[in-house]
């Protein structure tokens, strides 16, 4: 499967768009995978694990899969590919979107909720199609564990 790719320490930090750091230094990496819960086996990981951090099931339709492997956007990439500024993304995502316009994308967060972080980011093909007036691309969720539902009456 083309999911099972390894992916490095370094694959990582480009995947959810951290700061390069030529020094070793992976602290800011580590946050956001105890964050997702995502845990390294010999320095690497694999796109399932990932995915299904983003609570996503690992078979994804070919085109969805590339789609999910593209790194993910923060702010000023985001505003760039838009053309606003990073301000107003923030304002969009609270749902003051222009008129006529969907409700955008909504932003992954990689900080598990600390206040004041810079860990929000977009899927580009998300942001594309909503600027486009297309419908989001759907992705295959992880099904519930058996029993983990509770019938209704």
């Amino acid at each position: 499967m083309q999911q099972d790719t390894p992916l490095s320490k370094d694959d990582l930090i480009t995947y959810f768009g951290l700061k390069r750091v030529e020094s070793g230094d992976y602290r800011a990496l580590s946050r956001v995978l105890k964050a997702l819960g995502i845990r390294l086996v010999g320095g690497t990981t694999r796109w399932s694990v990932v995915w299904k951090a983003f609570g996503l099931a690992e078979a994804q339709m070919p085109e969805r899969a590339v789609e999910l492997k593209q790194p993910l956007l923060d702010a000023r990439a985001t505003a760039e590919l838009l053309g606003v500024d990073p301000s107003t993304l923030y304002r969009w995502s609270k749902g003051q979107v222009p008129i006529g316009m969907p409700p955008f994308p909504k932003a992954i967060d990689l900080s598990n909720g600390r206040a004041n972080s810079r860990s929000q980011r977009w899927r580009r093909s998300e942001v594309q199609a909503w600027h486009c007036h297309q419908d989001l691309p759907v992705y295959v969720r992880r099904s519930p564990v058996f029993g983990a539902l509770i019938p209704t009456a």
